[in-house]
């Protein structure tokens, strides 16, 4: 029961964190703000999310390969259609477009960053000693 609350708590927090990564993406993606660098922040805080998901994932979920399916499954198939639908009653209809447009374009990049800090925050987590 532990580790399945400790998945799930996981799956959540990567859900906020790309809420927030929509959100700043979405500021920024305005004509006088920063649209030519656009590219350079969709992967710089793409970046920035693998390294909070590599040391969320190394202390809350060990060396446990198991934990990788049940963080992600939740994640794209229920705790992200929520907070995203979520977000859009939350924001008019502007942003709403532009929040969906990033969604769709910047979900694979986020997913990615998402596995790829999973798998090394479990891969290099040292194995618990058992006394």
């Amino acid at each position: 029961m532990k580790f399945l609350l400790r998945t799930q708590i996981v799956a959540i927090l990567i859900t906020f964190c790309w809420i927030v990564y929509l959100i700043v993406l979405a500021f920024l993606d305005q004509p006088d703000r920063a649209l030519r660098y656009i590219n350079t922040f969709v992967y710089g805080l793409a970046l920035l999310l693998a390294v909070i998901y590599f040391v969320i994932s190394r202390y809350l979920l060990g060396r446990k390969w198991s934990s990788f399916i049940p963080v992600l499954i939740p994640y794209l198939f229920l705790y992200k259609p929520i907070f995203e639908g979520l977000l859009l009653k939350l924001t008019n209809e502007y942003y709403g477009s532009t929040i969906k447009f990033l969604s769709i374009s910047t979900g694979t990049v986020h997913l990615l960053a998402a596995m790829i800090g999973i798998g090394f925050g479990i891969l290099f987590t040292r194995p618990q000693m058992k006394h």
